[in-house]
């Protein structure tokens, strides 16, 4: 071989190596994929919930530097997605990101990408994860089996998600169907002199137990979860509510209460939870 094309390969090899230090090659590590599967399943997480749900208690500070060297590892790689947000939570260090599947993550692990989510919606896409990750704790902690779509739900009514509660060691129907609407806007948030969250639950309650609702949905009967962020804007719903759809398939909830739960029927004599079903 000529001495110009030795050093040439010399060089290149050099080149090689020295890009090869700088950019160490991606491996999938158990950690990596157990991420992955967790984006996959609720969508959207921030680094705090990922460390919650891979340990199994509240996280502390080391569990959080390992999730965020992960997901940081999977954007590098394009299997994530992430977007900034302000965490009021955080009182040091620098941005703080939501992450969810790319398209590339999608296409191995199931699920729906992030890629070309707004900003503007990111915090009520969290709170969906909230309550998800609530629902999925309580079924555990109560041996009931749950099943959750949060896609394709686009029909009469579009909830912002569909859940299933099957109790298991109960004979008969044992499965309950719920939708979940999480509001943000007040309650006099008016188009032609109706809230828009009356339009809404008038929807449901128009569909509820019709053939209709058994044909797109196969079930007739359900209840339906709207979560908001406070006790005032909760007891507001319910007695507007109250006025117009009197029902007990209504159950309003807050954030301070997480799973906790009145209808317009009672909502001044009692609560439900979960295990009213």
């Amino acid at each position: 071989m000529p001495a110009s094309r030795r050093r040439q390969a010399i060089l290149q090899e050099m080149a090689k190596r020295q890009s090869q230090i700088l950019s160490p090659q991606f491996r999938m590590t158990r950690a990596k994929q157990q991420a992955l599967e967790r984006l996959s399943e609720f969508f959207v997480l921030t680094t705090n919930a990922l460390a919650a749900l891979q340990r199994g208690r509240t996280p502390t500070e080391s569990d959080q530097r390992t999730a965020r060297r992960t997901l940081c590892l999977l954007y590098q790689a394009g299997y994530v997605h992430r977007i900034p947000y302000l965490d009021l939570k955080q009182t040091a260090g620098g941005a703080t990101y939501a992450y969810g599947l790319s398209r590339k993550g999608v296409k191995a692990y199931g699920g729906k990408p992030l890629d070309d989510h707004s900003q503007r919606t990111l915090d009520h896409e969290l709170d969906i994860t909230q309550f998800h990750i609530s629902l999925k704790q309580f079924c555990a902690n109560h041996m009931l089996e749950s099943r959750w779509q949060q896609t394709d739900l686009k029909r009469v009514i579009h909830p912002d998600a569909y859940f299933s509660i099957t109790d298991p060691n109960r004979d008969g129907k044992n499965t309950n169907h719920f939708f979940l609407e999480i509001e943000r806007c007040k309650v006099g948030n008016q188009k032609n002199g109706e809230p828009s969250i009356m339009r809404k639950l008038a929807r449901y309650y128009d569909v509820y137990n019709t053939a209709h609702c058994e044909h797109e949905w196969n079930f007739r009967t359900f209840r339906v979860i709207v979560q908001v962020p406070k006790a005032a804007r909760a007891n507001h719903l319910l007695a507007s509510l109250a006025t117009s759809f009197k029902h007990p398939m209504f159950w309003i909830g807050d954030s301070n209460e997480q799973l906790i739960y009145r209808t317009p029927r009672d909502y001044s004599e009692r609560t439900y939870s979960l295990l009213d079903i």
